[in-house]
């Protein structure tokens, strides 16, 4: 069964005030929604490949310096979406965003990191402890709960600027954060399960934060500078490294894909791969530049036509 689409529309409580360009976007909740109608008999298993501070240089997207074989794959299998916005240039707006639905200034919940009492040992006051969802508001791992999905995050990673009970989230969290695939490819994250339960989850992969993970294969002296920049050793180093980091990303996102089909999970399981925002480049992160919050998403799985690309306006 193919999608359209045009033809659906995210719940009532989710339509808050936008502008005019994105009150014509596809929110990535509706999105969502529409794609799990299109097997709402067999209720497919979802699975978020969320990429942090990830840039779209992938050869799917007509990057030319590498080979990213599995997440090219995982592209042609689905839907390539072109037009994709995350809500912000920083991870914990967007990722406040997209969890449940709504922008995050509707919310007040749009300051960065600003739902924490304490922030690397500074008492920032209780005002940051009293930021929450408006009532009536639930984040979409509860919503899936409630219908009967196990739910897990991988890699722990949830950075949202409001209250929120972690527990009462995710039926499955990692017993140490970090960035990687590593219990969801020992089968853990899925084994609680009761048989034939189906799972909404996250699988949290550090891309552009990998650091010395991304071992350094990438010639520093034949990646493009683009023109706004300087060339210099600094900004060749900082773009080759963010190459070296998208390449060991690739080699994660294969582990997950053969987890999947290992587990036999993958003919029933809808993957969403995509980015919070960009690399920590000027014009990337923190900027509402292209670079910034213009990001790469692929959708594949049960009901999604194979090879499509898709120019819809596509917004958390």
């Amino acid at each position: 069964m193919s999608v359209d689409f045009a033809s659906f529309a995210c719940p009532a409580y989710l339509s808050v005030s936008f502008s005019a360009a994105m009150k014509r976007a596809i929110p990535l909740l509706g999105l969502l929604l529409a794609l799990g109608q299109a097997q709402a008999i067999e209720r497919p298993n979802i699975l978020w490949i969320y990429l942090e501070d990830v840039s779209g240089w992938f050869g799917c997207y007509g990057d030319k310096v590498i080979e990213t074989p599995n997440i090219d794959q995982l592209a042609a299998s689905g839907i390539r979406f072109d037009r994709f916005y995350t809500p912000a240039g920083v991870c914990s707006a967007t990722r406040s965003s997209i969890i449940v639905g709504a922008m995050q200034t509707s919310l007040g919940i749009h300051n960065h990191r600003s739902g924490r009492a304490n922030f690397r040992g500074k008492d920032l006051g209780p005002v940051y402890d009293d930021i929450r969802l408006p009532e009536g508001v639930r984040t979409l791992p509860e919503m899936f709960r409630a219908a009967g999905y196990w739910t897990f995050n991988e890699g722990g990673k949830d950075d949202y600027n409001f209250k929120h009970d972690t527990r009462a989230m995710y039926d499955f969290l990692p017993k140490k954060r970090g960035w990687g695939p590593a219990a969801l490819v020992a089968g853990e994250c899925w084994k609680g399960r009761k048989k034939d339960q189906p799972f909404f989850g996250q699988v949290q992969l550090g891309g552009g934060k990998l650091g010395r993970r991304a071992p350094a294969v990438i010639d520093r002296a034949k990646v493009p500078v683009p023109p706004y920049y300087p060339d210099i050793p600094l900004v060749r180093e900082e773009i080759a490294h963010h190459y070296d980091c998208l390449l060991k990303t690739d080699e994660q996102v294969g582990h997950v894909i053969a987890a999947l089909k290992r587990d036999g999970l993958y003919e029933n399981t809808l993957i969403f791969c995509f980015s919070d925002h960009g690399y920590k480049l000027h014009r990337h992160k923190q900027f509402l530049y292209e670079g910034g919050i213009q990001m790469p998403m692929m959708v594949a799985g049960p009901g999604v036509p194979a090879g499509q690309v898709r120019r819809d306006l596509i917004s958390g």
